[in-house]
């Protein structure tokens, strides 16, 4: 519990053995590290680490997360949804918004850079997204919950809970042309969207976590109900990176009352396993066969 509400849980990234770091979609200025024992409980209380750098309501709404690791460093970076919000006198706006550079320092102090453009310039140098970019989420307006990092792109990868044209989630390859470099726009280069395509669920569905393995080219892919209207079940698919889109459903079932928003593959006890959080304040750890795809 954060206070009197549960930690909102978007997505959750490794750090060590035992040791991960996840976002909270109601928190703007920090990360929080959850420690678990061996056997996958949690050990002791979340640890807040602050995002230091990072301007007060510079960014809000954290959504996803991609742990980077290139020429000795490592980096997180963060997507805010950038979606429109309506205020209390009915009109739209868009809250502060961007990518979120955090650089993990060598005594693990985390330095935050945010791109506070990157919404606008999104939409430029994507023609697909301007009939969506002044609507709210519930009506297929702008809402970005996924990211992940490609290593063969050396882009960012942002994947769209809404739109979903067609009913094929929309995945959003951004070259990063230096990871080191200036934290701008200019920094940037779009490439050609890739649409996912999934198994029909019958109601609208979109892209709820995207996640890269890390030493290997796949992803994983959290898809769940678009909007607050659809009956969508949750389900977990594994996609190769190819720009087809072409996906693979994995045999899994997700309680009804879970809300999985991110999932990560991290070593606890000196095992690999998997860690899914849920947005209503759970987790869940996955060891070495009890998940088959």
């Amino acid at each position: 519990m954060n206070g009197g509400e549960v930690y909102n849980a978007s997505d959750i990234v490794p750090l060590a053995d035992s040791r991960f770091l996840f976002c909270d979609n109601n928190t703007d200025d920090a990360l929080f590290e959850l420690d678990l024992t061996p056997d996958g409980r949690k050990k002791g209380p979340l640890i807040r680490r602050p995002l230091r750098g990072l301007a007060a309501g510079a960014s809000q709404n954290l959504e996803d997360m991609a742990l980077v690791e290139e020429s000795g460093r490592r980096y997180v970076f963060l997507t805010s949804s950038m979606q429109v919000r309506r205020a209390e006198d009915d009109s739209l706006f868009v809250p502060p918004s961007g990518v979120l550079r955090v650089t993990i320092e060598p005594d693990e102090t985390l330095v935050a850079e945010n791109m506070p453009d990157f919404r606008d310039w999104l939409i430029r140098a994507c023609p697909q997204l301007a009939a969506s970019a002044r609507i709210k989420p519930n009506d297929g307006g702008l809402n970005i919950e996924g990211l992940a990092w490609d290593r063969n792109r050396h882009a960012l990868l942002f994947g769209l809970r809404t739109p979903a044209p067609g009913g094929k989630p929309l995945i959003l390859p951004v070259k990063v042309k230096d990871l080191a470099g200036p934290w701008t726009t200019g920094n940037l280069e779009a490439q050609t969207p890739i649409h996912l395509s999934i198994e029909p669920a019958g109601d609208d569905q979109g892209i709820r976590c995207l996640y890269n393995e890390p030493g290997r080219d796949g992803f994983l892919v959290i898809i769940g109900k678009a909007t607050k209207y659809s009956e969508a079940p949750y389900s977990l698919y594994e996609w190769n990176g190819n720009a087809d889109g072409a996906t693979r459903r994995w045999n899994v079932v997700f309680a009804r009352k879970m809300k999985p928003e991110g999932i990560t593959r991290g070593v606890i006890g000196g095992r690999t396993a998997l860690v899914i959080v849920d947005d209503g304040g759970g987790f869940q750890v996955i060891w070495p066969g009890d998940l088959r795809g």
